[in-house]
């Protein structure tokens, strides 16, 4: 989905000066300076250069409601929703009588307010946006879906609903981001971070955050909680992107997406690798799968497979090879112990417009498990299901605020036996908006799946 933010304020850059400070004719032009300088750079997507040119012009002209207005915007970008509140207020309180902010600006209003549950003040910024770009471009850019999602929320409260989640990890939860769980026995647990201590211990340029590692834990009784096994992926894990999305019941056989694209260049981008053991989780370095029009030089990731569908064994994952039409799209691939089939895309009434993304397959093939930032839901990405009858995949059903929030909601891994499930979801820590690792108890809950 575009975003408003950039196509609205890129068109020109500030040459001039609202602020209520007055500067001299020097620091008129420092100002300007550095106020273009990181509006250029955050249009780039350069967001912690955009910030220091920021903090440059706000060291001269703190007041001035543009450069809040800027500094709220680029604070959003790295998930410091506080921060960004605080800048979008100040922007509001210093903006002169004799003028307004522009859509890009409730947007911005109106994003923060959502991203921070306050979905009263959401909708009326977003309602004041899409007054100001007209229905249709309100419709094009995605207001009119975001006061849809927050009306959605405001009637979920209005009914009292109670959220069912509760964080899986003190321990494993942190500033960085956790995420992909998949719990084996309630004992055993594999996720991916973003941490310091990943292999390479690189950054990524474009978000400055650490190459993504693919993590073990084990459960501790005596302490209650996970600690990590950093031995057992050592030997996996590249200086690139790492991330574990499927591993079947015995531990056998597993699905992972590895970038080294940055790195070692032993990839041209994301791909999707597969283990094979003899020995349940007796893991060496995973390989890449060679089949014509699975791994392509797009995105391709987050893969999951069933284990013994009746109708034949698929993998399902996810690819941006119709970025040009929609977002992230799910596919399908039939497998069996030697080879892949050809790739299908999902029907349009799981893939929208916009992003489908982190699947996960039932072990009979039965039910998907996905999130998507487009279908109906509450906020950012929302967790669904759709259910496979005799090959045909029902319209997706989101699985309510009970688990769903107005934040991003990611990779649901549901086990049958316990009826419990584990996911992500972006969640605040000290002022900080991050991923952690979430369950979620669904014993007793009307869904087809816990039947």
């Amino acid at each position: 989905m575009k975003h408003a933010i950039i196509c609205l304020t890129s068109l020109m850059l500030i040459i001039f000066v609202n602020g209520q400070t007055k500067l001299t004719t020097t620091e008129k032009a420092s100002y300007n300076r550095f106020l273009n300088k990181g509006i250029e750079t955050y249009n780039a997507g350069r967001l912690n250069e955009a910030l220091e040119a920021f903090k440059r012009a706000e060291a001269l002209d703190p007041d001035a409601w543009k450069l809040n207005y800027w500094m709220a915007a680029c604070h959003y970008e790295l998930n410091s929703y506080y921060t960004s509140e605080n800048y979008i207020l100040n922007a509001v309180r210093n903006m002169p009588e004799n003028e307004e902010g522009d859509a890009a600006f409730y947007e911005l209003n109106g994003k923060i307010n959502h991203r921070l549950d306050k979905v009263d003040n959401a909708i009326t910024a977003f309602k004041k946006c899409a007054i100001l770009m007209g229905t249709k471009m309100a419709k094009s850019y995605g207001i009119s879906l975001y006061i849809e999602q927050c009306e959605l929320m405001i009637q979920a409260k209005k009914q009292g609903y109670t959220s069912l989640r509760k964080p899986l990890s003190i321990q494993l939860n942190s500033l960085e981001d956790e995420y992909a769980p998949i719990l084996i026995n309630d004992e055993t647990l594999f996720f991916t971070a973003r941490r310091p201590e990943t292999t390479g211990e690189t950054a990524d340029p474009d978000d400055s955050k650490y190459f993504e590692d693919v993590y073990k834990a084990k459960w501790n009784p005596i302490t209650a909680d996970f600690e990590i096994d950093y031995e057992f992926f050592k030997n996996i894990n590249t200086a690139g992107f790492d991330a574990l999305s499927y591993i079947n019941s015995n531990g056998t056989y597993a699905l992972l997406t590895v970038n080294t694209s940055m790195t070692e260049k032993t990839t041209k981008g994301s791909d999707l690798f597969e283990i094979l053991s003899e020995t349940p989780y007796v893991w060496e370095s995973p390989t890449i799968i060679k089949k014509k029009g699975l791994n392509t030089d797009f995105f391709e990731g987050s893969a999951t497979s069933t284990e013994g569908a009746e109708t034949g064994d698929f993998i399902l994952f996810v690819s941006d090879r119709n970025s040009d039409v929609s977002g992230l799209d799910l596919f399908m691939c039939t497998r069996n112990e030697s080879s892949y089939g050809e790739v299908t895309v999902l029907p349009k009434q799981i893939n929208s417009l916009g992003n489908e993304t982190t699947p996960m397959l039932s072990a009979d093939g039965k039910y998907l498990f996905f999130s998507s930032d487009e279908l109906p839901g509450y906020g950012g990405y929302d967790i669904f299901y759709s259910i496979n009858e005799n090959g045909v995949w029902s319209a997706p059903m989101n699985l309510g605020p009970e688990v769903n929030s107005v934040n991003h909601d990611t990779h649901f891994s549901y086990n049958a036996s316990t009826k419990k499930a584990v996911f992500a979801s972006l969640a605040e820590k000290e002022g900080y908006f991050s991923f952690d690792l979430y369950t979620v108890d669904l014993a007793g809950k009307e869904f087809p799946f816990t039947k």
